[in-house]
């Protein structure tokens, strides 16, 4: 009667608990990693817009796998360094394999409430790396010269030696006087 009680206890325990629950986590960390080392990162929830962590690489955080019931987690992370273009790359959970486990041990309970509840039905990677590429270096452009154009004389026009003041302008009679012989 005793081994009877023991397994009715385990079978009970097993049916109100979700495979993936026992097994698996529904926080997990993550290591983020760049090339160069030293790059400035944040993590974004992508359904919500709200910001998660920041720091700079190499670290160690903590995610949650689901974003809500049924709902997996999905955020980006976006790397950026000095001299390197910016990079952006998703981080999305996925089903847990554990989760399957559901059908043998688990039952309907662990399949539709305990597991996606928990969260555990999901999973993360747990290492994100990414190789920044180097910025092209951009000279600023230089300041645009005005072309140099030839000064050329244009003789003057009538009009413009006619509007000239009187004492600008220059005879060409000149008379002279005849010589005087001695």
């Amino acid at each position: 009667m005793k081994a009877i009680t023991s397994a009715a206890a385990l079978a009970v325990a097993i049916q109100l608990s979700g495979c993936a629950s026992i097994v698996s986590d529904s926080s997990y960390s993550v290591s983020l990693q760049s090339s160069p080392e030293r790059a400035n990162y944040v993590v974004t929830n992508q359904r919500s817009g709200k910001r998660i962590a920041a720091g700079v690489t190499p670290a160690m955080i903590s995610l949650p796998a689901k974003n809500g019931f049924f709902s997996g987690a999905k955020y980006q992370v976006t790397f950026e360094h000095e001299g390197f273009n910016s990079s952006t790359v998703p981080l999305n959970a996925s089903m847990d394999g554990w989760y399957w486990g559901n059908i043998v041990f688990g039952g309907l309970l662990g399949i539709l409430i305990v597991d996606p509840a928990t969260g555990a039905m999901w999973k993360l990677d747990d290492q994100v790396l990414v190789g920044l590429e180097e910025a092209p270096l951009v000279e600023p452009p230089l300041a645009p010269v005005a072309p140099v154009t030839p000064a050329t004389e244009t003789p003057a026009s009538e009009e413009e030696n006619a509007a000239a003041p009187a004492g600008d302008q220059v005879s060409t009679n000149t008379m002279t006087a005849p010589a005087v012989a001695h």
